[in-house]
């Protein structure tokens, strides 16, 4: 086990490439498969035109690509360099937004709903921006990890709001059922301390592969939450 620093980078060799890191690809590709999945289920919940729902396959299909991105960032480091980090950070920067457009999008006081659409739009420019700077001002080489951190800090605050705060409020107003998207953000403090303090297992399981199994809880518990509150409109619709 490595705390505060990283496993030297596995290499392997495929059809004459020189490719590292053969577990994260394989546990990015994971994550992109489910993701894409779950999007495809949310589609089949129905209600494609409700913002809700839409937002939220957006999300799952954002979220997988920027894993299957930061899979070909990792693994084709030696071709890439840390440039070829940037599609998933960026993507990782939008699919929060989504979830905040989602969650934001049922807020019973509709006096709000711009207000609050408004405040996550320029949170996501400010995201970008931010990112943007620390990509071409910083130098990324000796410790990529950095260019992740203002990507993390903008998800981190997204799921704090969206996912607690609202999460917790629509148990009250909606549904139950949205207590899986509050419970997903204690499921995804693991990942922050594992990424934060540099935990990892091995050279083949690092502090991503540990990340990557709540990641993958995570993705569960909001399309439980989001059929959740299909049910609940179903309901409602009957009434």
């Amino acid at each position: 086990m490595l705390i505060g620093q990283d496993y030297e980078k596995v290499p392997f060799q495929l059809f004459g490439l020189d490719l590292v890191e053969p577990n994260a690809i394989i546990g990015d590709t994971i994550l992109f498969l489910s993701a894409i999945i779950l999007a495809i289920q949310v589609k089949k919940l129905g209600k494609n035109d409700h913002p809700f729902f839409k937002n939220w396959y957006f999300f799952f299909i954002v979220f997988g690509f920027s894993f299957l991105f930061g899979g070909i960032g990792h693994t084709f480091y030696n071709y890439f360099e840390v440039p070829g980090k940037y599609p998933g950070w960026y993507s990782g920067i939008f699919a929060s937004f989504f979830i905040e457009q989602a969650m934001i999008s049922i807020y019973p006081n509709t006096d709000k709903i711009k207000t609050f659409k408004l405040i996550s739009s320029i949170k996501l420019v400010l995201a970008l921006i931010g990112a943007t700077m620390v990509f071409l001002f910083v130098d990324l080489n000796e410790d990529p990890s950095i260019g992740l951190r203002i990507p993390s800090l903008n998800t981190s605050i997204g799921m704090l709001l969206s996912m607690g705060v609202l999460g917790y409020y629509y148990m009250k107003e909606y549904t139950p059922g949205f207590k899986y998207h509050f419970i997903s953000v204690f499921v995804l403090l693991p990942t922050a301390i594992f990424q934060s303090f540099k935990i990892s297992f091995a050279p083949l399981f690092d502090r991503n592969d540990a990340s990557h199994i709540f990641l993958l809880g995570s993705l569960i518990l909001y399309f439980l939450g989001v059929k959740a509150f299909r049910k609940h409109l179903s309901t409602n619709d009957l009434k």
